[in-house]
């Protein structure tokens, strides 16, 4: 589930989300940190710092190597679109495991990042 806009949690008990950020470097191949470890429930936000296109595709059928794109079985996919200079996408991870993500626009150029959620 990507995030738009994030509630508070109704009861105390329930641990509050943290959020994350992933920077895209300004050399705009580069993704960092190219991996992070979250806990289930936190959000990680990416934000293009560089003046080119940029995306956050977590989706083996856009891949062109299907390595570079892995979730956990029942996980959505997720794309940020076009991400143009000084934009942010965020994305709530609820399911533990390992998602691989890329640029699909310099997937080729080694642009892939990975974060691994835990329970």
């Amino acid at each position: 589930m990507s995030v738009a806009m994030l509630g508070s949690a109704g009861a105390s008990s329930v641990r509050a989300a943290q959020t994350h950020s992933v920077v895209i470097s300004d050399t705009g191949t580069a993704f960092d940190p190219p991996a992070i470890t979250i806990k289930a429930g936190d959000i990680v936000e990416w934000e293009n710092t560089a003046i080119v296109l940029h995306s956050v595709t977590c989706d083996p059928a856009l891949a062109k190597k299907a390595a570079d794109a892995a979730l956990p079985a029942g996980a959505a996919v997720f794309d940020s679109g076009k991400l143009a200079a000084d934009q942010k996408f965020a994305h709530r991870f609820d399911q533990p495991g390992t998602y691989r993500y890329f640029c699909k626009y310099h997937e080729e150029m080694g642009m892939l990042g990975t974060v691994v959620v835990v329970s």
